[in-house]
């Protein structure tokens, strides 16, 4: 597929694109989180057979142990070597942010000593050249787009390790961690985003991370274990008015679709999909106030469709098997 890199520009088209841009059209995307290569790998030969124009990692791409990166070089290489993953990787786009365990450090952040290392890890994984936007910054943030005008699509990988502030243990029984007031991100990738969001002016606005954005109440890994970078993403899509924003999230081995409305009739659908390898299927129930979907507990992976002709996006979780467990339509406004 043809594409073009950060700050070229394409006069007949009058577009500025930042990191890479496919002038194709989008038509579909699968992602997923949390894959453990000694577990078993049925879900790649699914995956690997659905029609899709990009994959997306959404973390814990592999899992290392004690911090080694070569434990984390030689599992990202088993991972690369798998027949289905091979299969998929040569017939449409790899993308992929990490998440803890493929970071090096479970619930670490911006004190891992390692972190650049395991940054280029990724990068190679991810098979980004040598002169990929991304490689020349600090974190792991990316982005990428596609199509034109009415057709245009950009997914904005977002960084929630590298910049991370620590936690601060919560000895009460409800949290794992206190609130924090940094800005998670980082203000290099704040910057960034800012300018990204605003010129490369999307129909559909595709961000990604690792830990989710809605679902607030869980003890867990959250955008609302730091509120005041929470409510700037919020204030930032309304201010900047961004078109049919959309979050992807991992981290939590279950799968489910939540939704917030920012403004009246302007709304904001976080779809994790967790559990590539290994998910919480004892899992009854976990309270989510701004939950649509089913609390899904089995494998799974995420599909995004869109019918351009009807001007629909169709969210999509599927089994193990490739059966679609739930399936939410929504209207391009």
């Amino acid at each position: 597929m043809r594409i073009f890199w950060c700050l070229l520009f394409i006069s007949s088209l009058n577009l500025w694109c930042q990191d890479i841009y496919f002038p194709n059209s989008i038509k579909s995307i699968g992602f997923g989180s949390c894959n453990r290569i000694d577990l078993d790998q049925k879900i790649w030969d699914v995956i690997a057979n659905q029609p899709m124009n990009a994959w997306v990692w959404l973390g814990d791409i592999v899992y290392t142990e004690g911090e080694k990166m070569d434990d984390l070089a030689l599992k990202y290489s088993i991972q690369k070597s798998l027949p289905a993953y091979r299969k998929l990787s040569s017939k449409t786009n790899i993308f992929g942010i990490w998440d803890d365990h493929d970071f090096g450090k479970n619930d670490g952040g911006s004190e891992f000593r390692k972190k650049q290392q395991s940054r280029d890890l990724l990068f190679d994984f991810l098979d980004l050249s040598t002169d990929h936007p991304a490689r020349s910054r600090n974190g792991a943030y990316q982005s990428y787009c596609f199509g034109v005008e009415r057709q245009k699509v950009c997914i904005y990988l977002l960084d929630v390790r590298y910049f991370k502030e620590e936690y601060e243990k919560d000895l009460g029984l409800k949290q794992r961690y206190k609130k924090n007031n940094g800005s998670l991100l980082g203000e290099e990738q704040w910057r960034w985003l800012e300018k990204e969001l605003l010129k490369n002016d999307a129909e559909v606005n595709l961000l990604a991370g690792g830990i989710q954005l809605i679902s607030s109440e869980h003890a867990y890994e959250k955008w609302a274990n730091f509120p005041k970078a929470r409510q700037r993403l919020f204030d930032l899509l309304i201010r900047d008015k961004i078109k049919n924003p959309i979050y992807l999230s991992g981290d939590r081995h279950f799968a489910e679709v939540s939704v917030i409305e920012l403004l009246p009739n302007y709304k904001l659908y976080d779809i994790t999909s967790s559990g590539l390898t290994h998910s919480y299927e004892d899992l009854e129930e976990e309270f989510n106030s701004n939950r649509i979907s089913p609390l899904i507990t089995s494998k799974n992976f995420g599909m995004i469709r869109w019918n351009w002709d009807t001007r629909k996006i169709a969210l999509q979780i599927y089994n193990i098997d490739g059966r679609i467990l739930y399936e939410k339509t929504l209207k391009i406004q």
